[in-house]
């Protein structure tokens, strides 16, 4: 895929590999929407990207599709959709003072886990409804993870 002049839409685009992503794209002539719960590190993403910033908690479902639409409406349809969305709470599952609150865990699993589901459903909803381009793909989606996926790290229980 040719992705000078398509629409992306990078979660979790404010700082990070989500920053970096939105500006290597952006640099690649990419229309950049940057999803971040951080709304003022999204703006100022977006300013230093020439991209569009949204208050966006991956999470929400009703939240999600109304981000992608307003991507939609500024950009046009995405064609590219990046996952960076993640958080990592450090606590072991049993530390000094007890076992690690269940919230902690979950919390870390609905953004790593059910996040990325949510921005992938969405995403490739509006894809699939695209007409193919010249080599017959509709779009990209790209799921990043830490390399906590794959090697175990004190403290990082879930």
């Amino acid at each position: 895929m040719k992705f000078a002049g398509q629409a992306a839409i990078v979660s979790g685009g404010a700082s990070g590999l989500g920053r970096a992503t939105a500006e290597a794209l952006a640099a690649a002539g990419v229309k950049v929407t940057i999803l971040d719960v951080n709304e003022a590190a999204a703006a100022a993403a977006a300013r230093e990207t020439h991209g569009f910033a949204i208050g966006c908690d991956v999470t929400d479902a009703t939240g999600v599709e109304a981000a992608v639409a307003a991507a939609r409406q500024r950009h046009g349809p995405a064609r590219i959709a990046v996952n960076c969305a993640g958080i990592g709470t450090a606590g072991r599952i049993v530390g000094r003072d007890g076992p690690l609150p269940l919230d902690a865990f979950r919390r870390v699993i609905e953004v790593n886990l059910v996040g990325s589901f949510n921005i992938l459903r969405v995403a490739a909803a509006e894809m699939i409804a695209l007409d193919p381009l010249a080599e017959g793909e509709r779009g990209i989606i790209v799921s990043t993870a830490s390399v906590a996926a794959y090697e175990g790290q004190t403290g990082q229980a879930a």
